[in-house]
């Protein structure tokens, strides 16, 4: 699907969303445990069924440190939509 010299990120939405359903028509997911992306945007809306894993954590906040309470005050939000489409915010802290 993908032609020479091409790249993802020249791709549509629609085209995305075209190579994402082969890929899983073709290679069912058990074939494919991992799904690596340096970079990903999309332009419309992305559903995931299951879960995300995040692979990088860290045990402290730049404000507090370790092992303390969480800053009074995030230094932002983080705007989802639930399984319900219901608006949810998961506030973050500087590192």
């Amino acid at each position: 699907m993908a032609f020479e010299g091409e790249t993802i990120g020249e791709w549509t939405v629609d085209r995305l969303i075209r190579f994402l359903e082969q890929q899983r028509d073709e290679n069912p997911p058990n074939q494919i445990p991992t799904l690596v992306c340096d970079d990903l945007t999309v332009a419309g809306k992305l559903t995931l069924i299951d879960q995300i894993v995040f692979s990088q954590f860290q045990t402290t906040v730049g404000a507090a440190g370790g092992a303390s309470a969480l800053p009074a005050t995030p230094s932002g939000y983080i705007r989802i939509l639930d399984y319900t489409g219901q608006s949810k915010v998961i506030p973050f802290y500087n590192a």
